[in-house]
């Protein structure tokens, strides 16, 4: 398998997914890129971000690799238990590359595609066409082995808990359990994402063979941040 210089790069770091949703406080171009350049100087080695205006500028302030990936906008969040929302079309994946982003991260559930497209088309339209690699979203073991056949670059472990099939086990923690699958059943490199709150799981996700851990709400989202230390205020 071709190791694209992007993907080394990621190799043992920690990624850091600056994000924020429509109507919060830090969404716009300008908060991200500070955002982005806080994370940087504390030791990420790679960002995660949605959305082309924000690839963009922080695209000018930075030469770490970028994952890019748009978002469904429309959905609530009981329908994105079903439908695909991560970069579903090529034409938003071509949107990413050309604001700047070096991995294009697409949900790669095994749900129906819009247009007609397919995930295969897709993985490979992005290497044959756009010229990059791939990191495919996935919530289980049957989807992460699907995406390693269509010759992904990454698998990360993103959509577990938010898929209909999964949120029945929506846990606290990252999904530990689901890396080490993929790790004993995959060669494709594994990363972990999602729920990732403390030092001690990052450490644990790179003892399991974790090729990369991303984190996100726990470092960039301050309203999450803040309400889980409100609610340990004790309730007379």
């Amino acid at each position: 398998m071709e190791v694209w210089q992007a993907v080394a790069k990621l190799k043992g770091t920690l990624v850091v997914s600056c994000q924020a949703s429509e109507g919060e406080p830090l969404c716009s171009p300008e908060h991200i890129k500070a955002m982005a350049l806080s994370v940087i100087a504390g030791g990420a080695h790679g960002l995660r971000l949605e959305g082309k205006e924000n690839i963009r500028a922080v695209r000018a302030v930075t030469k770490l690799p970028i994952i890019g990936l748009s978002k469904w906008k429309n959905l609530s969040e009981e329908e994105r238990l079903s439908s695909v929302y991560i970069t579903t079309t090529f034409d938003e994946a071509k949107e990413l590359a050309e604001a700047g982003a070096d991995i294009i991260a697409v949900d790669a559930t095994l749900r129906p595609r819009p247009n007609g497209e397919t995930l295969a088309g897709l993985v490979q339209k992005i290497h044959a066409v756009l010229k990059l690699p791939v990191m495919a979203d996935i919530s289980q073991l049957e989807e992460a082995k699907n995406a390693a056949s269509l010759g992904v670059d990454l698998i990360s472990t993103t959509l577990f808990g938010y898929t209909k099939e999964t949120a029945s086990t929506l846990e606290p923690g990252p999904a530990l359990h689901l890396l080490a699958e993929i790790r004993n059943h995959i060669d494709v490199p594994a990363v972990l994402e999602g729920r990732v709150w403390q030092p001690h799981e990052v450490a644990s996700a790179f003892q399991l063979g974790a090729y990369a851990v991303v984190v996100g709400s726990a470092i960039t989202r301050p309203q999450l941040i803040t309400a889980r230390f409100a609610r340990a205020i004790p309730r007379s």
